[in-house]
């Protein structure tokens, strides 16, 4: 009875061990798997009003291959309503008024990863929506749109409509949304910022 022990527990400790890495996310439109290895969980920041997104970029340290970043320059919660998570899983969730939340991650197993998010101006109505790719073929990419709507399906569209690295400025009726690619030591980010006009 004992070795029968001792299997049971081993076969329960190997089954535990391997599904340990899998993550969930609720706000999931689809997930095919979780490829990011985070360093820890998503950091906040305090900022103010007045700095741009390259003094912000300077205050925070970057360890892993990315680093996500959302500014949050208003009086308002940004609150994450939505996602569509094509590859890995969007790793940041509601970032609170004058902060910036940001998470470092290296990529595991294909080593690329392709996601969006969709992000509600506390109960203002307006919505941004931020996408991230690292593709296996093609280029890196990023995008930021203004649909007014809750849910994954903004999310979504605004993923489909990923076409390039440039930077990306829009306005959404007394906000503005700015989506930059930089680096820091090498390290690449994918920053997102939203101010009152």
């Amino acid at each position: 009875m004992k070795s029968l022990t001792k299997v049971f527990v081993a076969l329960l400790l190997a089954v535990t061990i391997a599904f340990s890495g899998f993550q969930t996310n609720a706000n999931a439109d689809e997930t095919n798997a979780d490829f990011a290895t985070p360093a820890a969980s998503p950091v906040s920041i305090t900022i103010d009003v007045n700095q741009t997104i390259d003094q912000i970029l300077g205050l925070i340290t970057s360890k892993q291959d990315f680093q996500l970043v959302v500014a949050n320059q208003t009086n308002d919660i940004l609150t994450r309503v939505g996602a569509y998570n094509s590859l890995s899983n969007w790793p940041l969730g509601d970032v609170a008024s004058l902060e910036a939340q940001f998470q470092d991650w290296t990529e595991n197993g294909f080593g690329y990863f392709s996601f969006a998010s969709n992000y509600a101006v506390g109960n203002t109505g307006k919505y941004f929506q931020f996408g991230a790719s690292w593709p296996s073929i093609g280029s890196r990419k990023i995008n930021l749109c203004t649909l007014n709507e809750s849910g994954n399906k903004p999310a979504q569209k605004c993923w489909d409509a990923m076409s390039n690295s440039d930077d990306k400025n829009l306005t959404n009726s007394g906000f503005t949304g700015r989506a930059i690619m930089a680096k820091n030591n090498g390290k690449v980010q994918w920053a997102y910022q939203i101010r009152k006009q």
